[in-house]
């Protein structure tokens, strides 16, 4: 992922959880601040999904849907 520099704007380094190429990095190999904050935003996408997922009545009405239109379909076959 690109992060763009904290203090320049210009600037802007590809960033993974293990490795940033940003010069902190670089010289002291080690986990730098752009690292800190994907690994921050990861973790608070993976946290909104989980709950979007908990909490969305909609995809579970989506679902049924599916489920009686297959059910109506099977029936029809049948008849």
């Amino acid at each position: 992922m690109t992060i763009a520099s904290f203090t320049d704007a210009n600037k802007t380094y590809q960033t993974t959880a293990n490795y940033c190429s940003c010069p902190d990095h670089q010289f002291r190999n080690r986990q730098c601040k752009h690292q800190r904050a994907l690994i921050l935003e990861l973790a608070r996408a993976q946290m909104f999904l989980f709950l979007k997922a908990k909490f969305d009545v909609r995809s579970q009405a989506v679902i049924e849907e599916k489920r009686a239109n297959y059910y109506r379909y099977e029936m029809a076959i049948g008849a």
